[in-house]
């Protein structure tokens, strides 16, 4: 195991996903506040879906042309340009392009190009231990995130106006800049070397057989997760609950709380059920309670929910990347998680333009019913296609 790489690899997802806690639940915020309608909600949630995808084909296709760590810094300084970029203007015009290029997450944590380089290198640099380095990695991830979501409070405790919020993007260029700073001292070769063969070329038959399934399949997931993100989440509390922006820093700071602990867990679950099926059966009683919520008919019982189903939702996570690691090998594991990644992007980014349309209607509600059938109806296709092969 190579502990100074594995711990560089956790120090630059403790930094990044922080910031992803926090613009998940602070862009929306800002929008509002700039007195923009709901409908330009949905039009900045289509720039953020949008740059993920694009960062994701960039990786894909030209893996072979650089190092990982080049990429690396290059979507990092893109980071910095972003910060630099929503702290100065807020035209909306700028407010998107920003969004585009920042690799801004939606979902409290990420899926991006720098979780697809990590998730791909990090089986080599752990050694034997995958499924326990795994879910150290999300849970690492998902605490920071619980901070970034706390921190998503401030502009509800300070009276500063747009300043609070001008403080906080320049943070996220920082935050950019300190990732191309760590990035930069990684001196693990398997950083340091390009692809040997371009892009998809490095995959065999049998993986990318393996390779469309599951893409397909996690486009289902991906569509139904882009109604039900935390940047959807948040949205729906402010429009149905008039939550304040001081008290969904605290709710979602919880939430990514339990998650934390949750995704740890989910490796020892693993280890006597099988990755596939504590993957399905998390995510499956996970999705039943994702439709309670907007039944809930309350902010009381729609926390509940919310709550009961953070304790479950995302220990599919950990256990999803160790099964692609069982799938394919490890010249093959950074194109897969590239590609399944991109389709995942594209997917979600299919999404947005169905969940403008709905947020315009004023059925916010909607958005989470349709996004936790859809997960639904992906935990069943998943399990039956490989229920046979994998545990």
């Amino acid at each position: 195991m190579s502990s100074v790489g594995v711990a560089q690899v956790y120090v630059a997802k403790a930094v990044r996903v922080f910031y992803s806690g926090l613009l998940s639940i602070l862009v929306p915020q800002y929008v509002l506040a700039l007195g923009y309608s709901e409908v330009y909600l949905g039009v900045v949630l289509v720039a953020i879906l949008g740059g993920n995808v694009a960062s994701n084909l960039l990786l894909t296709y030209l893996e072979s042309r650089a190092s990982k760590r080049r990429f690396l810094q290059a979507f990092s300084l893109l980071m910095v340009l972003a910060g630099l970029g929503l702290a100065f203007s807020s035209s909306l015009a700028a407010i998107v392009i920003c969004c585009f290029i920042g690799n801004i997450s939606t979902t409290g944590t990420e899926a991006g190009p720098f979780q697809s380089i990590e998730a791909g290198v990090l089986p080599e640099l752990a050694g034997g231990r995958v499924a326990e380095a795994y879910g150290r990695y999300n849970m690492i991830g998902y605490g920071a995130s619980a901070f970034g979501a706390l921190a998503a409070g401030s502009p509800g405790f300070f009276q500063g106006g747009m300043a609070v919020f001008q403080l906080l993007f320049l943070g996220f260029a920082i935050c950019g800049g300190v990732l191309f700073a760590t990035y930069s001292t990684l001196r693990s070769p398997h950083f340091s070397q390009p692809a040997h063969r371009p892009g998809l070329d490095v995959l065999s038959p049998t993986a990318r057989k393996d390779l469309k399934a599951l893409s397909a399949l996690f486009s289902v997931d991906a569509f139904g997760g882009s109604f039900v993100s935390q940047y959807v989440l948040s949205s729906y509390f402010l429009i149905a609950y008039g939550v304040t922006s001081a008290a969904l820093g605290g709710i979602f700071f919880v939430t990514s709380v339990i998650v934390a602990f949750s995704v740890y867990a989910a490796a020892r679950i693993a280890q006597r059920l099988g990755n596939l099926r504590t993957m399905v059966y998390t995510h499956l009683f996970s999705n039943a309670l994702l439709i309670g919520i907007p039944l809930a008919g309350s902010l009381v019982g729609s926390l509940a929910f919310l709550f009961a189903r953070q304790s479950l939702s995302q220990m599919d996570v950990p256990t999803r990347q160790a099964l692609m690691t069982e799938m394919f090998s490890s010249e093959e594991r950074v194109a897969a998680f590239a590609v399944s990644n991109t389709a995942r992007s594209v997917s979600t980014f299919a999404g947005g333009p169905v969940g403008t349309a709905l947020l315009a209607e004023g059925l916010v509600s909607g958005l989470l019913l349709l996004g936790g059938f859809s997960k639904v109806f992906y935990d069943l296709a998943i399990f039956l296609a490989y229920r046979k092969r994998f545990r």
